[in-house]
């Protein structure tokens, strides 16, 4: 079941029939178009959406089973966020190469000095990119998104500027690392940056 399509369906169309374009859907997923609308065909296969092909679009609502699923993942979030400070996440994936500018950006002084100074390590250059399949450990990589974590600021260098980027203190076995989470990143919930 395709939660993260679903609830950005939920929050375009506000629980009512509304227009909802795949346009649209396919940037807040950061999916192609074509993805967008093979997700939203499959959503209304499944029963979990409703949808009205018109001349200028779609109509999309969520049925009584769409709307069912995103009041449990509410109240799952809701436990999962309770005394969330204090909690310890376990986040598994698939170690997966990415396109190579994670080292680029590591390397920036910008980012490589508040490193230092705020997570107490100058991280290697790269990033080690984990691919989350489970359900469970995208809905914890969607929850570290809303958590406050350790900032470090967005800079201008020349011409460029550069993004904030939200920290969370991580282990991967014995070495100690952080989960980064770019405030501007082509990656969607289903991908965890690690440093260390």
């Amino acid at each position: 079941m395709d939660i993260l399509t679903l609830t950005a369906i939920a929050k375009q169309s506000r629980h009512k029939a509304a227009d909802v374009s795949s346009g649209k859907l396919a940037s807040e997923l950061n999916v192609s178009q074509q993805t967008a609308s093979r997700r939203i065909k499959e959503l209304e296969s499944k029963g979990y959406i409703a949808r009205e092909i018109l001349p200028r679009g779609q109509r999309v609502k969520l049925t009584p089973k769409g709307k069912e699923v995103l009041r449990r993942l509410h109240t799952d979030l809701e436990k999962a966020l309770k005394d969330v400070d204090s909690r310890v996440y376990s986040i598994k994936g698939e170690i997966v190469s990415g396109m190579g500018e994670g080292k680029y950006y590591m390397e920036l002084d910008g980012y490589k000095k508040q490193f230092k100074k705020k997570l107490g390590f100058t991280p290697y250059p790269g990033t080690l990119n984990l691919k989350l399949t489970q359900e469970v450990d995208i809905r914890g990589r969607q929850i570290l998104q809303d958590l406050q974590g350790i900032e470090i600021e967005g800079f201008t260098s020349g011409e460029r500027t550069f993004g904030a980027v939200k920290c969370f203190m991580a282990k991967i076995d014995t070495v100690d690392g952080a989960v980064i989470i770019p405030m501007r990143t082509h990656h969607g919930f289903n991908t965890l940056e690690i440093i260390a």
